[in-house]
């Protein structure tokens, strides 16, 4: 800019003070409401009565909110990742299998083999180039079955899973060893042969007529859980716990016709309990709140907050002084008024699934979500007017919150900002409004009513 140019500026901006400060005189005549209506996205200009302001301080802070259920969900997660930014991730899962009727083979039967069947979809976190344990299967502990009444939780905290993993012999995989094997997006079927020993019992329940009703079965076998090696990295896949195809297959035949092969299946599904956890060591980012309903302004992660689902993450966002709007007039009305949060690009990473779509509820003082604001805020990338390269943001609209909490019909508690699915462990950081390069940016258009 030239110096020449600084004079011009300066009277504009003047005017411009001038004539907000003649709204604020005139603010006594007016009456108290604030209008619903909107009309479009005015010029910011004094003469006409529009205006704009982009300076409302926005108060963004990350809060942890770890009693996420996942027994309500339709996935399972398996696999471990370390996660540049997070640290390392390692997923595992339960579930209990299901009768489809009393289970009573041939008392000549003889047992062949058994193998679990899991049904993975496309989604992956983490590195499927790499090799890895895929998966490693154990019992679940009769002191710790699967509640029938109360939700589990993500974190291991508020739901034991309880299993033997310290002996290799209580791994139920074939001869005690777990095949490796890449995660690929098109694995469709994880088929994991399960041991001899334990299939074989299973079938000499069956003809003892000990397995005819679901009870039967759960105080025999309260149910499987799958997790990562200890040692294990490479991907988090997720699995379908509904899919009809998802079961542990036991095969065997009869003497009399030993080529046609029998099959019986115990399914997922008709077990109709599951949960999964997920936790994260949390070495890569300091700082980040580690007790429920906690709170780390943004300014303690790097003028970033943190949205994630299955860990609980999210973004509280505050506008203490909202309600200064009151100095131009009381006879208000807020033509339209948005966010836009861009998200810092160095925390867009290959083997990191994409940005989730978020959505945004109203809260209490205490981080309490209390009902949807907007759901299904969408990410999407263009070309940043200010840096002139690819750019991803969210962005919505924060008129009908103003146009509230002016007319004193809720109060200004702010807003969180949440995965749309809490369930999936996608991640997303966003810029605070002192973020330099990433700000998140808060625009209000307004015109005053005579």
């Amino acid at each position: 800019m030239s110096r020449s140019s600084k004079p011009h500026l300066a009277l504009a901006a003047w005017g411009r003070l001038l004539a907000l400060l003649g709204l604020v005189a005139l603010a006594a005549s007016c009456t108290n409401t604030v209008s619903d209506i909107g009309v479009g996205l005015p010029d910011a200009n004094a003469d006409t009565g529009a205006f704009l302001i982009d300076t409302l301080t926005v108060r963004s802070s990350t809060v942890l909110r770890d009693s996420v259920p996942s027994s309500n969900s339709t996935y399972l997660f398996v696999g471990q990742y370390t996660d540049p930014l997070l640290g390392k991730l390692t997923a595992r899962s339960a579930f209990r299998l299901g009768l489809a009727g009393a289970f009573t083979p041939d008392p000549t039967a003889v047992f062949d083999s058994v193998t679990l069947i899991l049904k993975p979809d496309n989604y992956r976190y983490g590195d499927t180039t790499k090799t890895q344990s895929l998966v490693e299967v154990h019992r679940l502990s009769r002191q710790t079955p699967i509640s029938i009444t109360k939700y589990s939780y993500v974190a291991p905290r508020l739901t034991p899973m309880g299993y033997d993993s310290t002996h290799v012999d209580s791994l139920l995989n074939l001869n005690h060893r777990v095949p490796k094997g890449r995660a690929r997006p098109n694995l469709t079927t994880l088929r994991i042969p399960l041991d001899n020993a334990f299939g074989k019992e299973l079938l000499d329940r069956g003809k003892a007529g000990q397995l005819s009703t679901q009870d039967d079965f759960d105080a025999y076998l309260p149910g499987l859980v799958i997790t990562p090696g200890a040692n294990d990295e490479g991907a988090i896949i997720r699995l379908n716990a509904t899919s009809t195809d998802a079961a542990m297959r036991l095969y065997y035949h009869v003497p009399t016709d030993p080529t046609t092969v029998i099959t019986s299946d115990f399914s997922l599904a008709a077990g109709a309990r599951h949960f999964f956890q997920i936790r994260a060591n949390r070495n890569r980012l300091r700082n980040i709140p580690t007790a429920s309903l906690g709170v780390a302004a943004s300014a303690k992660t790097g003028e970033q907050t943190i949205i994630e689902g299955a860990l609980g993450l999210q973004t509280r966002l505050e506008f203490p002084y909202l309600t200064d709007l009151r100095q131009f007039g009381n006879n208000l009305t807020i033509t339209n008024a948005q966010i836009t949060a861009s998200v810092p690009t160095a925390t867009l990473m290959p083997f990191v699934p994409a940005p989730p779509a978020l959505s945004l509820y109203y809260t209490d003082a205490y981080n309490h979500p209390i009902s949807v604001y907007q759901s299904n805020i969408t990410y999407n990338t263009g070309i940043s007017t200010l840096t002139g390269i690819e750019q991803g943001t969210y962005n919505w609209s924060m008129t009908s919150y103003i146009q509230s909490v002016l007319a004193n019909r809720i109060p200004n508690n702010g807003l969180l900002l949440a995965s749309a699915t809490p369930e999936v462990p996608s991640r997303v950081f966003i810029g605070s409004t002192r973020n330099s390069q990433y700000k998140l940016a808060f625009r209000v258009y307004f015109i005053r009513v005579q």
